[in-house]
């Protein structure tokens, strides 16, 4: 059964890139007497998450890494969140989050591949100009 609860969540970055996995880190006061959560759940529309784990408690509160992608169908905006603490007697508590999903970054221009032609027409060049002032400097001093 999970029970909704007021309590101090902070959920960082705010700013989630559509279709990029992101490492969100959120830390989560006492969410009820007794024991922190075991387990962490996160929950969103076109969120997939691809790990959740307790990275430490500092008394009551807890701190949790959790991996998460933002399907590219989302639309830019803030994204309401739903955090689910599972506690080990099966019992769980949700809290609410939000983030800010932005758009991919531009990619860089294709500048294409190396000009390995370029190149190589342009060392040929340099050889056959080379070759060229030798024999005619031979030819002066013979």
């Amino acid at each position: 059964m999970t029970e909704p609860a007021l309590a101090h969540i902070d959920v960082r970055p705010r700013l989630v890139e559509q279709g990029r996995v992101t490492t969100l880190t959120i830390e989560l006061s006492r969410l009820r007497a007794g024991d922190p959560p075991v387990r962490l759940e996160v929950e969103g529309e076109g969120v997939t998450v691809l790990t959740s784990s307790l990275l430490g408690s500092a008394g009551a509160e807890t701190l949790w890494v959790v991996r998460v992608r933002v399907s590219r169908s989302v639309p830019p905006g803030g994204l309401l969140l739903v955090l689910r603490a599972l506690f080990a007697d099966g019992e769980s508590v949700e809290v609410d989050g939000a983030v800010v999903v932005v758009p991919p970054a531009e990619e860089p221009a294709d500048t294409g591949t190396f000009p390995w032609f370029g190149v190589a027409a342009g060392v040929a060049l340099a050889l056959a100009v080379a070759a060229a002032v030798l024999i005619l400097s031979r030819r002066r001093n013979a």
